[in-house]
């Protein structure tokens, strides 16, 4: 069975991904400290006999290579998927030197530097970024928020990161990015979910499903490579 890595598989979007993934794949998944959620995970009898790893990493810390050789002792994935990131809405008058190589450090070098090495290891198979629409669309892309310098920062260099290593890898390995709309977050406020969904034209929530058929596609997809795709119900 192929071998999939999820980083960031305890997020928002990450965790609901994980059931989906475990149909086809054997997991490693990352997570950084939410260990009653991975524990939750773990309580699905498909995930628990899917699973080929565990790691767990604070990318913030450094040593990404060390990471990537945590990885790459369950095996080398056939799929990688980068989602693990921290997202920040800090005032403008309050953002911080810290702050900006904080986020550059979780968001952008980090799950650049891991599709790199991992993706030179690779015999084949697909490097996903995961992301928000920020990435793609600029900072006023959601209704309701109003994300810090720093990261958007953080995410607009994606773009160019997946351009870059698409081209690298290449024919060995393709490289995407998916940039993802909003997603149902029963922690956020009432008022900004109702929101949320009336700024959406198709009046719905990107549902982690569609997430998954999108990652599959572009699995299955010979050509698909170094291009962001977007699914977000037309924000």
């Amino acid at each position: 069975m192929r071998l999939a890595l999820l980083t960031g598989s305890t997020g928002v979007l990450g965790r609901r991904l994980v059931p989906y993934l475990a149909q086809g794949y054997r997991l490693v998944l990352h997570y950084r400290k939410s260990e009653d959620v991975l524990k939750a995970l773990l309580e699905d009898p498909l995930v628990r006999r899917s699973l080929a790893g565990v790691v767990k990493w604070d990318f913030s810390e450094g040593d990404l290579e060390g990471f990537v050789g945590e990885v790459l002792r369950i095996g080398v994935p056939d799929l990688v998927i980068l989602s693990a990131s921290y997202y920040d809405s800090t005032p403008l008058e309050r953002v911080s030197e810290a702050l900006f190589e904080y986020l550059a450090r979780v968001n952008l070098v980090a799950p650049s530097y891991i599709a790199l090495r991992l993706g030179m290891k690779m015999d084949g198979g697909l490097v996903v970024f995961l992301t928000d629409m920020i990435a793609t669309s600029g900072h006023e892309v959601y209704v309701g928020i109003k994300p810090s310098l720093p990261y958007v920062a953080s995410r607009g260099g994606l773009q160019h990161v997946v351009r870059y290593l698409a081209k690298e890898l290449a024919p060995r390995v393709r490289v995407v990015g998916i940039a993802v709309g909003w997603v149902d977050n029963p922690r956020a406020s009432k008022e900004l979910r109702e929101a949320a969904l009336r700024s959406v034209p198709t009046k719905a929530f990107v549902d982690p499903g569609e997430v998954y058929q999108l990652i599959e596609l572009a699995v299955n997809t010979p050509s698909l490579n170094g291009v962001f795709l977007t699914i977000s119900g037309g924000i």
